[in-house]
């Protein structure tokens, strides 16, 4: 295959929630455009970002404009779209099911599991390419002295978690979500991993004897492109798959504790 047979068309479309400015200071950072260049492709003029030899090095760029808050599509030489968008690996087409059959998740279809992000996750995975990533911590509600509401548990794990983290503030306090069974709650957090801005999405679900903690993490400046997926997720998420057996201590028992000291945040 020629390189002239298959070309990544930047389309000059912003991804939802993604504002402009942003926008254009992402495609400078993660691709080291000058403003010339970058006014080129915004104007129309060229659009052609790289010619490829092979659709799947096309593909990863295009994930990659994806990952700066950028539509773009794969050209081939015949001048039709080569049907590769990122639209589609937002799909939530990889079913996540806990070992014990405690819960289950949706995630996109690219997305990897992972089982070294924090030992006490019963469920956790995410990219290593977009540097995104979950894990679904458990709490029992008979380990509480004195249970917590739903709400006052989510805003404990922010308070908590933003003791833990460098530089971290609570960004958004506790939100009820708009779940059709049980009971949830979420907020944001603000920090920094290794000088990098990271944005985190903490939810807490209550299901019958638990109440369940989903972490979602990525690079500050793409987290309001990726909010919308994450709120899927999120909505996806239910408890008691299936009959469990006991869970283990490791994987219930002050869980909440150590959620982001054992983690992989970025």
């Amino acid at each position: 295959m020629s390189a002239s047979q298959c070309a990544v068309i930047f389309t000059g479309v912003l991804r939802e929630g993604v504002e402009r400015r942003q926008g254009i200071r992402l495609l400078a950072e993660k691709f080291g455009l000058d403003f010339t260049r970058i006014k080129k492709l915004l104007s129309g003029g060229s659009r052609v970002i790289k010619n490829c030899r092979e659709v799947t090095e096309a593909e990863k760029l295009v994930q990659a404009l994806w990952a700066a808050g950028w539509h773009a599509e794969v050209r081939r030489s015949d001048n039709t779209t080569a049907g590769l968008s990122l639209s589609r690996s937002d799909s939530l087409a990889l079913r996540l099911v806990a070992d014990d059959g405690s819960c289950a998740v949706s995630v996109p279809d690219f997305w990897q599991v992972f089982d070294d992000l924090n030992h006490r996750a019963v469920l956790q995975a995410g990219s290593l390419e977009n540097n995104e990533f979950m894990v679904v911590l458990p709490q029992r509600i008979e380990d509480f002295q004195s249970a917590p509401t739903v709400e006052e548990y989510c805003r404990a794990q922010l308070s908590q978690c933003a003791t833990q983290l460098h530089r971290a503030a609570v960004s958004s306090p506790p939100e009820k979500l708009p779940l059709d069974g049980g009971t949830g709650f979420c907020g944001e957090l603000l920090a920094e991993v290794d000088t990098v801005p990271v944005q985190y999405l903490v939810a807490c679900i209550g299901c019958d004897d638990r109440i369940y903690t989903l972490f979602l993490w990525c690079e500050q400046g793409v987290f309001s492109a990726r909010r919308r997926v994450f709120d899927q997720l999120i909505a996806s998420f239910t408890g008691a798959v299936k009959d469990a057996p006991e869970t283990n201590d490791k994987n219930s028992k002050n869980a909440a504790h150590d959620a982001f000291s054992q983690a992989a945040l970025a």
